[in-house]
């Protein structure tokens, strides 16, 4: 097992952080989109002015686990709720990411990153909490179940052309 170092991410992580969360969501779910959609995604979700972008926001906020050679393990991404939540209350938040390479799986990489993720959320009482996950991703589902969020709706998710089944998840606390 690798020792990880928990931080937030810096303006100098926005390349690392590009190829991470490409690498990351093309390792687990390129097998459902067409090339051309999911480049298009990619384009948009994870290029390198994306994330200098989330990085510039002052109401996001972007950890990094740090294996020992310096390399990205996996990345948490926190801001406003920008989710299809009907009359989302004010100061809600979301987590809008939460990816670790497959090569740190199994090593607690993901729970050290929601931790801190949540440990920040709760401090800044900013209740509740969505987030959006996969439908047919029942290890992710069963990880957010762990921290207590719940179902609660359905939706579509816009890859390129391509809409995927998406649940969308709440914590209230």
């Amino acid at each position: 097992m690798s020792d990880l170092t928990i931080r937030t991410a810096v303006a100098s992580d926005a390349e690392a952080l590009s190829a991470l969360g490409a690498k990351t969501f093309s390792d687990k779910f390129a097998h459902l989109y067409k090339p051309e959609d999911l480049q298009q995604f990619l384009d948009e979700s994870h290029s390198v002015e994306a994330y200098q972008r989330a990085l510039n926001d002052p109401q996001t906020r972007i950890w990094v686990a740090v294996a020992n050679d310096g390399a990205l393990a996996g990345y948490a991404v926190a801001g406003p709720c920008t989710l299809p939540v009907d009359d989302c209350p004010d100061g809600a938040m979301e987590i809008a990411r939460l990816y670790v390479d497959e090569a740190f799986h199994g090593q607690g990489t993901g729970r050290k990153l929601m931790d801190q993720m949540l440990a920040w959320i709760d401090r800044n009482g900013r209740a509740p909490l969505y987030l959006s996950v996969y439908k047919f991703n029942e290890g992710a589902q069963r990880f957010y179940h762990r921290y207590g969020f719940g179902l609660l709706k359905e939706y579509k998710y816009r890859v390129g052309t391509h809409y995927d089944p998406e649940y969308l998840y709440i914590r209230n606390s």
